[in-house]
């Protein structure tokens, strides 16, 4: 896994600057409690199809090696979202953020959450939920995997990202 791409750009220069942020990883990644995105993340992210109105932007993995993921939380959350079939899409205040791209007054943010781990596109983190306190997460807003598979128009969009049918085919030999 390559932490150099952009999409950690952020992760880097907090834990480059903010001796709280910094020792909250160490620790928590020495315990096991926190770790990157891994191969599931990156399976999952690289297998979606997906739509774009930015021409660089082609495929979803696209949004995190171009960096896209920074400052598109609700974006990269939701679309991330409709590969996991027991995930809450929650929003809140980061503090840490406040000052960024499109969180800049108060550190508004957006990241899903499983039964028992967090998951942020923006920092580019799993990790146990426990641990949302240590690095100041407030939830305001939850919409759970319940209302999310209650919602046709998210299930609609869900089947179309993950239609194995639709992914292009390598025609060149």
């Amino acid at each position: 896994m390559d932490t150099n791409i952009k999409a950690y750009d952020l992760f880097w220069k907090f834990y480059n600057s903010d001796e709280h942020f910094q020792s909250v990883v160490k620790e928590n990644m020495e315990k096991g409690k926190l770790r990157f995105f891994d191969d599931n993340e990156w399976n999952k992210i690289c297998s979606q199809n997906f739509v774009s109105f930015v021409p660089d932007m082609k495929e979803f993995v696209d949004m995190f090696t171009l960096g896209y993921n920074i400052g598109n939380c609700v974006g990269a959350s939701r679309q991330l979202s409709f590969s996991y079939d027991d995930v809450d899409i929650v929003s809140g205040i980061l503090p840490i953020l406040k000052g960024t791209l499109n969180a800049e007054k108060e550190g508004g943010h957006c990241w899903l959450e499983t039964p028992t781990k967090v998951i942020d596109t923006t920092l580019m983190l799993v990790f146990d939920k426990d641990l949302k306190k240590d690095f100041g997460y407030v939830e305001e807003q939850r919409i759970t995997s319940f209302q999310l598979g209650q919602s046709s128009s998210y299930q609609a969009r869900k089947e179309f990202v993950n239609d194995t049918s639709l992914k292009k085919k390598d025609t060149q030999k």
